[in-house]
């Protein structure tokens, strides 16, 4: 009976690997990235992290190949000729769905396999693994945050992701009682001032302070003076806000909610991957916040040897690469098969980024929940 998972901890496998009993003299490996044009930054880093794994595997023949799509059309069927020319083993890229989209009825595509840092779930091609942080995977990290029938805040923007995202939270044992959509970062200001009811809770909290101000011999004046510097007194009628939008707009989002007097004391926060971004700490109002991510002890020792090495931070996916190459060599130099197949990555893995399951070509992942505190994330 074939053995669908199997559990594989890449330190330990390096060290049978020398005693493989096929004896394939090279692996090469193409990266396939956009490194010149509007992408070259994020493809340049990925390549730098590929270099840096391989260095670590001294004792496996590796060879990386630089393959440039250009971040074009023109670039990456260029780029993919070129593998194809060099007869790489395995395409490591692209990073985009639409690179793959731009190649996939050149001569030679269904011959070979490419594990993209993509996290694409529907319509993947057989011969391609989706390797990025997928959104069933967040989601199903977040499912026990979601398990009684306290209602929740749904609060994202215009768009067609955030659209997948309202649908998977479907699976929640909560429901949103609203769900509440902005149409651009101007709208933010207006749909959270709506949702937390302020002008109401303001105009009530002014009318209470007059109220208290004409009563004669007033002996409430510290009250008065206390309650003159709050905009209002009344909580709001919810608990949780799952928050759909990242970078700029996660931040001005959650800002607004507190501005509007519904901050992380009275309401938890709850969004998806925010990859340990250290922008997300500068912000206040994100204290508390809850988000589900990689292994954040692995994603420090990777950060550490990305920034030694090349003097910066890792921006994110780079990361990625720290399990695909050693996952792919330990694959390749252990069968006898001289091409690889999607099918020979089926299992159950354990990774510097965490624990992983490839089936279908996709790669659900056992994320885990990290929250903000003290300008530091924290596992829960």
């Amino acid at each position: 009976m074939k053995k669908i998972f199997k559990i594989v901890i890449f330190c330990y496998l390096f060290l049978i690997l020398n005693y493989s009993a096929y004896a394939k003299s090279e692996l090469k490996i193409g990266a396939i990235l956009p490194l010149s044009g509007d992408h070259e930054l994020l493809g340049n880093n990925i390549y730098q992290s590929i270099l840096i794994t391989i260095f670590e595997l001294k004792n496996l023949n590796i060879k990386i190949i630089p393959l440039d799509t250009q971040s074009s059309k023109a670039g990456a069927i260029n780029a993919f000729r070129q593998g194809i020319n060099k007869k790489v083993d395995l395409f490591v890229g692209p990073i985009f769905y639409d690179t793959i989209n731009e190649i996939k009825n050149i001569e030679g595509f269904k011959e070979k396999l490419f594990i993209s840092y993509s996290n694409r779930e529907e319509n993947i091609f057989p011969n391609v693994i989706n390797f990025g942080v997928n959104l069933n995977s967040q989601i199903n990290s977040l499912i026990k945050l979601f398990q009684n029938n306290e209602k929740f805040i749904f609060f994202g923007d215009n768009s067609a992701f955030t659209k997948k995202v309202l649908e998977k939270s479907k699976k929640f044992k909560s429901k949103s009682s609203n769900v509440v959509i902005y149409k651009d970062f101007k709208d933010i200001g207006n749909q959270t001032k709506k949702i937390t009811n302020y002008s109401y809770r303001n105009k009530k909290h002014l009318e209470e302070i007059k109220k208290l101000e004409k009563v004669e011999d007033n002996l409430d004046e510290k009250l008065i003076e206390s309650m003159k510097k709050h905009d209002t007194k009344e909580k709001v009628n919810f608990k949780k806000v799952f928050v759909s939008s990242f970078d700029d707009e996660l931040i001005s989002s959650i800002s607004y909610f507190d501005f509007y007097d519904a901050n992380y004391k009275d309401v938890q926060f709850i969004t998806l991957n925010l990859w340990f971004d250290n922008k997300y700490l500068k912000e206040p109002s994100l204290e508390n916040l809850i988000f589900p991510s990689i292994n954040l002890n692995g994603y420090q020792e990777l950060n550490q040897k990305y920034k030694k090495n090349f003097g910066r931070n890792i921006y994110h996916l780079e990361t990625l690469s720290f399990d695909i190459i050693p996952l792919a060599s330990a694959i390749w130099f252990s069968t006898k098969e001289q091409q690889l197949k999607a099918s020979m990555f089926n299992g159950t893995y354990k990774g510097k980024t965490g624990d992983f399951t490839i089936k279908e070509n996709k790669t659900d992942r056992d994320l885990i929940l990290y929250k903000i505190e003290n300008k530091k994330f924290k596992k829960i």
